[in-house]
């Protein structure tokens, strides 16, 4: 691990200054994360004049209501720059999780890159959301009580502004006795990750 953290600062150092055309912070053109075992630079689109196009660019939404910054008071809302430090210094570190949690389909297409795929609808399902607990390191104690001593800090996202999804899987975890602290909401979602030209994935 230590040897692939150089190697990618090596590549850091060269390629500096090639992404700083639209760059993500006056300090920051680009980051590197592991998706499926490789690395991918993730940094927004060079082209000033490129526009959003297809699904993602749509503004109405029939029967969606626009998501509240705060879902819940216990549970931090965060921005693009936020989830990319949370990708870099958690996810990449291991010590956490960015889910996607919109469809099979919707995250093969495409993704965040270093984002894993929980379809919403996984949370209807006790057996299933025990497996996913435990995936992250929180486990069932003989009373009954979730122990999250050890478990990973954890990240979602799902369509954008306008989509419920995100919400409602938070809520289920809270019900479920994940620690809040633990637990981050990218309001923003998919299609502002998209707005905004960052690099993405596909998962075939």
């Amino acid at each position: 691990m230590k040897a692939i953290v150089i190697v990618l600062g090596l590549i850091s150092v060269v390629m500096a200054g090639k992404y700083d055309k639209v760059k993500i912070t006056p300090d920051m053109a680009y980051i590197y994360v592991y998706h499926k075992g490789k690395a991918v630079k993730v940094h927004r689109i060079q082209d000033t004049k490129h526009k959003l196009t297809g699904e993602y660019a749509k503004q109405y939404r029939p029967g969606k209501d626009i998501q509240p910054i705060k879902m819940d008071p216990n549970i931090q809302t965060i921005g693009e720059v936020e989830l990319l430090h949370f990708m870099k210094s958690k996810v990449n570190t291991k010590k956490g999780i960015l889910v996607d949690l919109r469809s099979k389909r919707a995250y093969r297409e495409e993704s965040i890159p270093s984002a894993v795929n929980i379809p919403a609808k996984t949370k209807d399902s006790k057996v299933k959301m025990e497996k996913i607990l435990k995936v992250l390191g929180a486990k069932r104690s003989g009373d009954g009580s979730l122990d999250t001593k050890k478990a990973r800090d954890v990240a979602f996202y799902c369509h954008g502004l306008w989509c419920s999804k995100s919400s409602e899987m938070i809520k289920t975890f809270l019900e479920l006795g994940y620690p809040s602290d633990k637990i981050y909401y990218y309001r923003g979602g998919f299609q502002m990750w998209k707005i905004l030209g960052f690099t993405t994935v596909t998962n075939q």
